[in-house]
């Protein structure tokens, strides 16, 4: 094999000269992400519940703070399982509560202000990498927590966190109840996605480029990790033996056979037969449609092909053949899925991790600093309503929501324009129905379009903030002043304290992740060879490879909207693509053609290329 290119130069070859498009059209991509009409119907109708409580009982203030909670639970709601909407909407809810509650308690004290703000910043930072929930709970607490200092003194404190959760609760209810009665369709379309995943990957031509055939692995790896997750993911039980969770396991498990054939069918001397693919579609459709989870597709819709003769082909003939066949009605817990782990254990290991983690601090010290002084600026200055300075610091610094350039030029530009139509919202409308109808309007919107750009987000919330601020339209344009300028302030200090004053050593953290997926990719090669090695393990030590090399897709798809790295990113993707190439030339099954010599020099040659990432 070729040595792989330095990392920290330029690479040679396509993927080095390949030129970049202009980094202003990266930071105002709008993804394609279709329009999900429930998100957009429970969003509107969950925040029009408060309001209009609130305007009928004569307390417009209330049903605005009230609303206030809604709509953060419309923005964390979603289409995903059940389970995962519960911990998605219910936690975040109630750490916006605690937030408030703790800012509303340092009312008069610019120091236990300031000091609060770090401490939550620095708990937000740490645990913001653990997984999404946790990302989303501990950001909504750090955000609540700027706007409960903001908050007004006098009454009692518990007054605003409680209308805040009570708010929400309508929308979450409903939709975690949606979601539990759609439980065993998404569990079944997760499967089903799997199998076409597979599908797709079978019929890419003999001829298709390596960049296709990178992206139809990915695109196994992403669908079979999110059928894990819907079918195992949080669950605070076990699964039930015999039940159609473990049933659709026994999918699941049957497809690894298939996604272990592959390789070596696409080695071999003949083309992939269509028939193949079309028998795995066949079983998606089926698993789509059937209550009764199970794997007993009719065989006439596209039947398969005689028994090849090549040994590659017949592997994979098998594979497909198994995977079609009836699952026994007491399938135990299958041999190859990730293993349930109890909720508590879960914790406490990513605690430890997290803890263990030098980036996690890195990105926890920059964040608290940033807040630190942020707040600093609200507290001790007289600048009216300065808590939205520390929010637009939160958004823009926070780890996992981008690079600061890109997130700070589409908030500017966002909430520019989102002032200029909270402002003509204000001049135009009465207070009362009428601006609670223009809200109902803005919140579907937001759940519309927002998922498409950080600049819509912005721009559709930037007005609703501005109407919950003033429900009584005492303020008139001073909000939205004060939102403009607090947002330039915001910018300019996470522009200078999070970007300019910390250069974050993105070198280093690649270097550290490169170097470790190809040390899993060697240990994978060590059980491959081993003709008694427990398929779980194979299985589990290449879902290990496959997640540190998605994680890398991950970051150095955030680095391009970074001026000062956007040099190295080609290196980096061409170094990444070596270890993609290597792996996938490896079967999932123990290899009778890779002999111990073999294995030994392909292993050693990964653990080299480690070693000298790191040196």
């Amino acid at each position: 094999m070729t040595s792989a290119p330095d990392p920290l130069r330029p690479a040679t070859g396509t993927a080095a000269t390949a030129t970049p498009s202009p980094w202003w059209r990266q930071v105002l991509a709008v993804r394609r992400v279709p329009v999900d009409r429930a998100l957009v119907v429970r969003g509107a109708l969950g925040i029009l519940v408060p309001l209009a409580a609130g305007q009928l009982a004569g307390e417009p203030a209330l049903g605005a703070a009230a609303a206030l909670g809604a709509y953060g639970a419309a923005v964390d709601d979603s289409s995903a399982p059940w389970r995962v909407r519960a911990q998605m909407l219910l936690l975040p809810q109630f750490g916006g509560a605690a937030g408030l509650a703790l800012g509303h308690a340092t009312a008069g004290s610019p120091v236990a202000q300031v000091a609060l703000l770090l401490v939550t910043a620095l708990i937000s930072g740490l645990l913001s990498t653990t997984g999404r929930v946790a990302n989303t709970a501990t950001l909504v607490l750090l955000l609540a927590t700027a706007m409960g200092i903001g908050l007004p003194p006098g009454g009692p404190w518990w007054r605003t966190p409680l209308l805040f959760v009570l708010g929400g609760l309508p929308l979450i209810l409903w939709s975690v109840a949606v979601g539990m009665k759609r439980s065993a369709h998404d569990e079944r379309a997760s499967v089903a996605a799997a199998f076409r995943a597979v599908a797709a990957l079978l019929d890419l031509p003999a001829g298709a480029t390596a960049s296709a055939r990178s992206a139809a692995r990915r695109a196994v790896t992403a669908s079979m990790d999110t059928a894990h997750e819907t079918l195992l993911g949080r669950r605070p039980t076990r699964p039930r033996p015999g039940s159609p969770t473990l049933r659709l396991g026994a999918a699941l498990d049957a497809l690894i056979e298939v996604i272990a054939a592959v390789p070596g069918a696409h080695r071999g001397p003949r083309p992939v037969p269509v028939d193949y693919g079309l028998r795995l579609a066949d079983i998606a459709a089926y698993l789509e449609r059937d209550a009764r989870p199970g794997l007993a597709p009719p065989t006439a819709v596209h039947p398969l092909p005689a028994v090849p003769v090549d040994p590659e082909l017949r592997a994979l003939h098998e594979a497909v053949v198994h995977a079609g066949a009836p699952v026994p009605a007491d399938y135990g817990p299958p041999s190859r899925l990730p293993a349930w782990t109890p909720p508590g254990s879960r914790l406490l290991r990513t605690l430890g991790e997290r803890f263990a983690d030098r980036d996690a601090w890195a990105f926890a010290l920059r964040l608290t600093a940033c807040m630190t002084v942020a707040q600093a600026i609200a507290s001790f200055t007289d600048l009216p309503r300065s808590g939205w300075i520390v929010l637009t610091v939160a958004l823009l610094v926070r780890p996992g929501l981008g690079t600061v350039p890109a997130r700070l030029i589409t908030r500017l530009i966002g909430t520019f324009a989102g002032v200029l139509l909270g402002l003509l919202l204000i001049a135009v409308l009465p207070t009362g129905w009428p601006r609670i109808a223009a809200l109902v309007v803005l919140t579907g919107l937001l759940q519309a379009y927002a998922r498409r750009t950080y600049l819509f987000q912005t721009f559709f919330l930037t007005p609703v903030m501005l109407l919950l601020a003033d429900p009584l339209g005492l303020a008139g344009a001073d909000v939205p002043r004060a939102r403009l300028l607090d947002t330039l302030i915001g910018a300019a200090v996470a522009l200078v304290v999070g970007y300019l004053l910390w250069p974050e050593n993105d070198a280093a953290r690649l270097t550290r992740h490169l170097a470790r997926a190809h040390d899993r990719i060697a240990d994978y090669i060590d059980a491959l060879a081993d003709e008694n090695a427990d398929r779980y393990v194979l299985h589990a030590a290449r879902r290990t490879a496959h997640h540190d090399l998605a994680a890398l897709h991950a970051e150095l798809d955030r680095l391009r909207t970074d001026p000062r790295h956007r040099a190295a990113l080609p290196a980096w993707r061409e170094h990444l693509g070596h270890a993609e190439r290597v792996l996938a030339e490896l079967s999932f099954t123990p290899s009778a053609g890779l002999t111990r010599g073999r294995a030994n020099d392909l292993a050693t040659e990964q653990r080299h290329r480690a070693r000298r990432i790191r040196s």
